[in-house]
């Protein structure tokens, strides 16, 4: 198993309702890496956001983080791999004259996050993500930004948003990692990108690489894994391209993946980790 790599999203795939991560699941991922097994997270989130859930499991290798734009050792506090947006002084100014109290705006640079108001929304995610927001203003200069992410149920602003971008010309990659989280990233940046790049980067050979998520922004990520696995929960868009699908998030999926692969390797359990699905009683194929 030295050469098996588990990822994992975080939101809406690892942690349940309440943003934690079930004693199951935890239990799971511990024996997969007594054994041998080297597991990691996928996420959107920076660094500060990630910190108390790396900290829970002991997790020891680098994660990938802001999609894909930065992959991070916990260890040592390096980051080992960085992908920044072009300047965008221009496209900032016409973002921000485009924006409503009903978006929130977030900028990630440098390990931080701004935003430009503390609406409703910011102070919600802010909340949700533990992590609190500098101020920025019209005049900040906006370079070596690692991503931005615009918050917002009135999806036609969003599709504006997007729109404006679009039309702007500067090189990106555009996601949406919930229904209404508009995500602005580095050209060429995307998770199944940076799982490549982790590889590399643990000089793994001959890796067997299973991934699961729940949303658009994972796609690439199941792709580029031998095995990449959806959330019952999951967009629809993400479980066509799924070489399975699993149980619902809050069933303790990322458990219910490793039994079914020690299932299949035909590894014996000493200590059983809870209930969840295994042989294929609720991970399975949706065609």
């Amino acid at each position: 198993m030295n050469q098996t790599v588990l990822v994992s999203d975080l939101d809406g795939t690892l942690l349940n309702k309440d943003q934690q991560i079930s004693q199951q699941n935890i239990a799971a991922i511990r024996i997969f890496r007594e054994l041998g097994g080297i597991f990691t997270l996928a996420t959107g989130r920076m660094e500060a956001a990630v910190a108390p859930f790396i900290k829970e499991l002991n997790l020891d290798v680098p994660v990938i983080l802001y999609n894909g734009a930065r992959i991070y050792n916990p260890i040592t506090k390096e980051v080992l791999y960085d992908k920044h947006l072009p300047l965008m002084q221009e496209l900032w100014q016409q973002i921000i004259n485009s924006l409503t109290d009903d978006v929130g705006l977030f900028v990630y640079r440098d390990g931080r996050v701004y935003t430009p108001n503390r609406n409703d929304i910011v102070k919600k995610h802010e909340e949700k993500d533990k992590v609190m927001c500098s101020l920025l203003t019209e005049n900040s200069v906006m370079d070596k930004i690692t991503k931005l992410l615009l918050i917002s149920s009135d999806l036609s602003m969003l599709k504006a948003i997007e729109q404006l971008v679009q039309d702007h010309g500067m090189p990106n990659e555009i996601v949406y990692s919930e229904w209404n989280y508009l995500e602005i990233l580095p050209p060429d940046v995307s998770k199944g990108n940076a799982l490549q790049s982790l590889l590399r980067i643990l000089s793994i050979e001959n890796a067997y690489t299973m991934a699961v998520g729940d949303n658009l922004n994972d796609i690439s990520l199941i792709q580029s894994a031998d095995r990449g696995y959806a959330v019952e929960n999951a967009h629809p868009d993400l479980k066509k391209v799924a070489d399975d699908i699993t149980i619902h998030h809050e069933q303790h999926a990322i458990a219910a993946i490793i039994k079914d692969y020690f299932i299949e390797q035909g590894v014996t359990l000493d200590e059983p980790f809870g209930d969840c699905a295994s042989d294929g009683e609720n991970s399975r194929r949706d065609d």
